[in-house]
């Protein structure tokens, strides 16, 4: 029989080697020959390697030493080795790994067929929740690739081969130095080279010690190539293991431990392989999470819409590792990076023509698997926008006048720069803080928002017009708020849930005879008037809300959504002819009267909504304050939003924001604003989500609220909303302006400067 190195020699091993190397498709080394060079002259390449190592005369070439940065200003140093050394290697890797393995345990999890991180994982979360192990040892080899010992290793080695000639080319590979690209040479006096393709094999039987020593001492004891973690039931027992494995470390084997390596408790918390465990939770690193993403990423591209081969196997790995083991938010982000991979790599392939049809397409999107429950409910939803996506003409959505849109489609220059420049101008009105820890400072040039000393937006203060901020932690200068103060511009802050808490606004901001215009009135029959148009305003808009999607929705494509519609917008109407048909009542009976009816025209409304989203998304109805659905929750974020733009305007004309006329006063609570929203809820925030819904824009929550990268996409887009210019009897204004307007015409029909108030009602 053959020995092992006799196999080695032969073609069709190194032949083998050669097309797993060629997969991998990782670049060459010191000697600059590529991948597809080699493969240019494959057999005579191949013949030359089999006789070189036949005759002994192979000799390998150095190593290309190559500096990642890997955090803390510290670098590792790849070797990069060429590609006639990797095929010899792993030519050797195929026939030593089924002799090493063999001796390796159970409790080594990396580098290993069936093993890997997420097995690793899985085990240590048995240890620690099924065993109720509270007790860690949490171990990290310091510079292990680097600091492994040539003679120790050698001898370990001659132990278990007896191949004169495969000793001695590993020797060989261990002893070859390094060399820079200046071609500086450095002698390997100890260490493997990480990126040698045999390293990860010696690395595993180099450590088998530890590992032998764990299991005989019965720890329960996880070792991912150089990091290593035992569990116990009590303190005592963690150190009393952290010793005896240390001893070995230090002892036999010739290593140092990181200074890091400890013995902690659960509750404390600790990491390994990205992932953090502490009490009850698994919190997934930045890099692990970065890694899993790019993996699906990768999967997509390489499938290019032809298959899902690569993105099946990449996803089942992903599931059969971290699926029962990651909470679901983070399944959730790789999905969000599955779903816009597949929009991209979708709408290459049909504009390259490599899909032949849509329905070749919907085939092979229908047998995506999403990993969490989220986008497994919403399934549909999701692969329909992107195949909206992926077929989809190129066009710009603008909200103009007729005068306007006219213009710029015909090329007026004027109507063009006005459009940029209203625009440019919206961009400085809102200043909107998501980043946790932000500091918001004020310099010459305006505000400031920094994250540990990093500017990450300036905001003029010529047109800055309000600051909201969404997040915790956000620390605000002194002199930022003088400047608020002094130019009336307030300060919101809003919750994760959408629900605004608090405000910073100047003393100056009442208005004595409007407010006692309120108290005098908000009883009697103004009050009653204005109760009335703001229920009839809020209808009408959700009426016309509703008309506008339906407008789209015709035909039988869309039966079910017109026949909820044609029902639910009489049931609306309905409801109308009931408000203005209403005869004079005291105010506490009418307030009554017109909440039940707006009550039945908001059901109706939120019925022909819930069939809007029907294949879009799972939406079982409005739910208010404490939702934790995905829909119920941005609504929710929108209307916190718009509640501070409301609140703005009241105060800028003076109000008193607790007396009201539709919603009962409450002591502590702005009723006031609850009344004014009512007429700006559907064409503000209603519009904007369901819009950006169906339209296929990708959302994720984080556990019970929206992700601080969702909050953002959808504070931008009511925003936009907000500066967005609308008809307004004879005029063209913002919507922020609209809000204003509304407010203003409340205080003037109070003061007695204008005949009536009348609602405003949205076109459609």
């Amino acid at each position: 029989m053959p020995t092992l190195y006799e196999q080695l020699c032969r073609i069709e091993n190194l032949s083998a080697a050669w097309d797993e190397i060629q997969h991998k498709g990782k670049s060459g080394g010191i000697d600059g020959v590529t991948l597809e060079e080699f493969a240019a002259h494959l057999n005579s390449h191949l013949e030359r390697l089999g006789e070189e190592l036949r005759s002994g005369a192979y000799a390998p070439q150095p190593y290309k030493a190559v500096k990642i940065p890997k955090g803390n200003n510290d670098f590792r140093t790849l070797g990069l080795m060429t590609v006639r050394d990797k095929v010899v290697q792993r030519a050797a890797c195929t026939l030593l790994e089924p002799l090493l393995d063999r001796m390796f345990l159970d409790v080594s999890y990396a580098y290993r067929k069936d093993k890997g991180p997420g097995r690793a994982i899985a085990r240590v979360s048995h240890l620690l929740f099924g065993e109720k192990r509270e007790w860690v040892v949490r171990c990290d080899i310091a510079r292990f690739f680097d600091t492994i010992n040539h003679d120790r290793l050698t001898m370990m080695l001659e132990k278990r081969l007896s191949e004169p000639r495969l000793l001695n080319l590993i020797k060989l590979w261990l002893k070859m130095g390094r060399v820079d690209n200046r071609l500086n040479w450095t002698d390997a006096e100890e260490g493997i080279a990480q990126g040698g393709v045999i390293s990860p094999l010696l690395a595993n039987f180099y450590l088998g010690a530890l590992d032998h020593e764990a299991v005989r001492h019965e720890l329960a004891y996880v070792r991912y190539a150089d990091d290593y973690v035992a569990f116990c039931h009590t303190r005592e027992e963690a150190e009393s293991a952290y010793r005896c494995l240390e001893g070995v470390i230090k002892g036999r084997l010739k290593l140092k431990l990181n200074p890091e390596s400890r013995v902690t408790s659960l509750a404390e918390g600790f990491e390994f392989l990205g992932i953090t465990f502490r009490g009850s939770e698994r919190l997934v690193s930045d890099k692990k999470l970065e890694s899993l993403k790019e993996k699906v990423r990768t999967a997509v591209k390489s499938d290019a819409m032809l298959s899902l081969k690569h993105l099946s196997e990449s996803l089942q790995g992903i599931e059969q590792y971290y699926g029962k083991i990651l909470p679901q938010r983070y399944l959730e982000l790789i999905d969000e990076s599955l779903t816009a991979a597949l929009k991209d790599e979708a709408r290459r392939a049909w504009l390259a023509g490599a899909v032949a049809s849509k329905q070749i397409l919907v085939d092979l999107l229908n047998g995506v698997t999403f990993l969490s429950k989220t986008y497994q409910i919403r399934k549909n939803g999701e692969l329909k926008g992107i195949l909206v996506q992926s077929a989809r003409k190129e066009r710009a959505v603008r909200s103009v006048d007729d005068k306007d849109a006219k213009a710029i489609k015909q090329g007026d220059p004027v109507q063009q720069r006005k459009k940029e420049y209203a625009k440019l101008q919206a961009e400085g009105f809102e200043l909107v803080v998501h980043s946790p820890g932000a500091f918001i400072g004020k310099t010459q040039k305006g505000i400031v928002v920094k994250v540990r000393g990093a500017v990450l937006h300036e905001a003029p203060l010529a047109n800055l017009k309000h600051i909201i901020i969404t997040s915790l932690n956000v620390t605000l200068s002194s002199n930022v708020i003088a400047h608020a103060a002094e130019r009336k511009i307030p300060i919101d802050f809003i919750s994760q849930g959408g629900m605004p808490y608090a405000r910073i606004f100047p003393f100056q901001s009442a208005h004595a005879p409007l407010q006692l215009a309120q108290l005098a009135t908000h009883l009697e029959s103004k009050g009653s008037i204005l109760a009335r148009a703001f229920v009839s305003g809020k209808i009408r808009n959700q009426m016309n809300l509703a008309k506008y999607y339906h407008k789209y929705r015709k035909g039988d494509r869309h039966e079910e959504f017109n026949k909820e519609f044609t029902k639910q917008i009489a049931t609306m109407e309905s409801m109308i002819r009931e408000v203005k048909g209403l005869a004079e009542l005291d105010h506490e009976t009418l307030r009554g009267k017109l909440m039940g009816y707006e009550g039945v025209a908001a059901a109706a409304y939120w019925v022909i909504m819930q069939q809007l989203l029907t294949d879009v998304i799972d939406f079982s109805g409005r739910i208010g304050q404490g939702a934790t659905d995905q829909v119920n929750s941005m609504l929710n974020y929108g209307y916190g939003i718009l509640y501070a733009k409301i609140w703005h305007a009241v105060s800028r004309q003076g109000f008193s924001p607790y007396l009201s006329f539709l919603h009962k006063p409450q002591s502590g609570k702005p009723t006031l604003i609850y009344d004014l929203i009512e007429e700006f809820r559907a064409q503000i925030v209603d519009r904007v989500v369901f819009s950006m819904l169906t339209r296929g824009t990708e959302f994720r929550m984080d556990g019970d609220f929206l992700a601080e990268e969702t909050r953002k996409k959808l504070a931008t887009a009511i925003l936009e909303r907000i500066n967005t210019a609308e008809p307004y009897r004879g005029r063209s204004l913002r919507l922020g302006e609209i809000i204003r307007e509304q407010a203003k015409g409340v205080a003037e029909y109070l003061l007695g400067e204008a005949p009536h108030y009348v609602p405003y009602v949205a076109r459609w």
